[in-house]
């Protein structure tokens, strides 16, 4: 655009002519003005056309909740990584690297997609928990199952808070195991059950009745109760004083 000025003693027709020549050439036609500028004065215009500018030079960022921000020409996109939860990088040339820190902390509740997870040595595959180095799963703290707790330190218990551990299956001791009860009191005794190596499958049944087992090896007597009928041998002394009173079955 060049610079133009008009004299006092110019004439008329010489301010005609060069004004002419200002809006045609120098200023241009507003014929061919853009469809996308809308403003009809120059001032407008560039107003609109640097808007435009910055507006095509930069981008929008948008987040899941539909906030929108435009980053232009001149504008700074800061990027900002939460503390154990993510972590960004920035790198020349116009790099942005995310990742995860070494200890990742998740505030809420996590969904991990797809038919087979591992975290570290542990594997999840639908209900099925197993270990990728190992035959077995060790778990140090106490594990709980409905009402049932199975505390590995304190003596290794299996509890239940309905007062029964209740077994779905036969109970198979293994190899020189036996069964120990406690008893009423907590101490270092208590009755151990156990059997001798057996030759042959054995059987034994309890009856269906109330009483107390009766050992071999123990002074005390069977009562009458046990046997479906019974004979009693009753020994007197030579005052007629019961000494001894022997029961037996009678069959």
């Amino acid at each position: 655009m060049a610079f133009k000025t008009i004299a006092e003693t110019d004439t008329l027709e010489l301010f005609r002519t060069t004004f002419n020549a200002l809006s045609q050439q120098d200023f241009g036609d507003i014929a061919n003005l853009s469809a996308a500028i809308s403003a009809t004065n120059l001032v407008d215009a560039m107003n609109e056309t640097i808007s435009i500018a910055t507006s095509s030079s930069g981008f929008t960022i948008a987040d899941d909740t539909s906030t929108v921000q435009l980053v232009g020409g001149g504008d700074t996109l800061t990027v900002l990584g939460t503390a154990n939860q993510i972590q960004s990088v920035v790198t020349v040339p116009d790099t942005i690297t995310f990742s995860f820190p070494n200890n990742v902390q998740i505030p809420n509740a996590f969904t991990v997609l797809g038919s087979i997870s591992t975290l570290g040595t542990i594997q999840i595959s639908g209900n099925q928990i197993s270990s990728t180095n190992s035959p077995t799963v060790e778990i140090s703290d106490g594990l709980k199952a409905g009402v049932t707790t199975i505390n590995p330190t304190g003596g290794n218990n299996i509890e239940s808070s309905s007062g029964f551990t209740v077994f779905g299956s036969s109970i198979f001791m293994g190899l020189s195991k036996n069964l120990f009860f406690e008893g009423a009191t907590d101490n270092s005794f208590d009755t151990k059950l156990t059997v001798t190596d057996p030759t042959a499958t054995r059987s034994i049944s309890l009856p269906d009745a109330d009483g107390i087992v009766a050992l071999t090896n123990t002074t005390s007597y069977a009562t009458g109760s046990i046997f479906a009928s019974t004979s009693t041998l009753v020994i007197y002394d030579s005052t007629g004083s019961e000494v001894k009173r022997i029961v037996g079955s009678a069959t």
